[in-house]
């Protein structure tokens, strides 16, 4: 018997081994302010371009690695091309949670370990504070282990 992808998650004891990833249905779920947290990671020209943008539009984004087609919204793919190549888009100061997620959204949401984490937000060595912060009784943004559902 398969479980939901909701209840399998929660049973799933994390390690540094574990891949996580920016779970959308949690975003379903649990808050109606995704477009809200999305938009406060647009760079500051787009952030005033886009502060009108009642979202919706849909771009075929062509995953480099594989060539899959995927349609994402615009501001994400707005993040992934633009802003994520900014130099100030992951700093010192960024938050952890909101480094990992921004990782996420300019990797096209590919599940990582909490080592590749640390690396890729330049914090090496932090893979186990980013273990427990993802994998504790609450959920910060809908960041979660990644369930494999391939056989």
């Amino acid at each position: 018997m398969t479980l939901p992808p909701a209840v399998s998650n929660r049973l799933v004891k994390p390690t540094l081994k574990t891949k996580f990833h920016i779970d959308f249905e949690w975003w379903n779920r649990e808050s109606s302010e995704f477009r809200v947290y999305l938009m406060s990671h647009l760079c500051p020209d787009h952030q005033a371009a886009l502060a009108e943008y009642a979202g919706g539009d849909l771009i075929d984004n062509v995953d480099a690695d594989t060539g899959e087609v995927q349609q994402i919204d615009g501001v994400q793919y707005t993040l992934r091309t633009h802003c994520a190549q900014q130099p100030d888009f992951l700093t010192a100061h960024t938050t952890l949670v909101d480094a990992v997620f921004r990782v996420f959204i300019a990797n096209g949401n590919k599940p990582l370990t909490p080592e590749e984490l640390a690396e890729k937000i330049n914090r090496p060595g932090q893979g186990t504070t980013i273990l427990r912060t993802l994998s504790g009784q609450r959920v910060y943004k809908g960041l979660r282990p990644f369930m494999d559902d391939t056989p």
